[in-house]
């Protein structure tokens, strides 16, 4: 049975797909529409958990489903990004932030299978990394409408403490991971 969280799980693949063809338009109403509809995607991803919970509406196949469409969106905005803007940091970023990923989701899936379903939960940490991720990609999708100084730069300062946080929040569940092994 398909729920409202679901459906704004879901929502998030449509959204990264619309993101991903609106930035190869060269036009400030192409750019103004895949910022708001990006901006959109992270914010269901707040959401949809915050619904299930106060609802009592969790499924299991919400659950597998978000972590794949948080990425979906990321990643395919990001490679987007990478190829519309030709910009050797972005690629840079980009090839950090999805490497932490994939470490991450094979960590989670080692561990649920070598310890009986054990699974890392989603530390503060990694949510903190979600939001500045979030919002330096989205001041990397407005730098052709901004005409600020160092605007583009900033953005990408938003988007490397957003990685740092990622990393920091990896090496974190891998020590977590790491304790577990010695428990069992």
């Amino acid at each position: 049975m398909i729920n409202f969280p679901t459906v704004l799980t879901i929502s998030r693949f449509i959204f990264a797909i619309f993101v991903s063809v609106l930035l190869f338009f060269d036009s400030t109403d192409a750019v103004i529409i895949a910022l708001i509809l990006f901006i959109l995607g992270s914010l269901s991803d707040a959401l949809d958990g915050a619904f299930a919970r106060r609802r009592s509406s969790e499924s299991q196949f919400g659950a597998f489903l978000d972590p794949i469409a948080d990425k979906f969106l990321v990643f395919l905005v990001l490679i987007s990004l990478v190829y519309q803007r030709g910009s050797t940091i972005v690629f840079v970023i980009t090839i950090l932030i999805i490497s932490r990923e994939v470490f991450i989701m094979s960590l989670r899936e080692w561990m649920a299978k070598s310890l009986n379903g054990k699974t890392l939960e989603v530390s503060s940490l990694a949510k903190t990394k979600t939001i500045v991720q979030m919002s330096g990609i989205s001041m990397v999708i407005a730098t052709p409408i901004i005409h600020l100084s160092y605007y583009f730069e900033l953005s990408i300062v938003v988007l490397i403490i957003g990685t740092l946080f990622g990393y920091f929040s990896a090496f974190k569940y891998y020590k977590e991971s790491d304790k577990a092994i010695f428990i069992k």
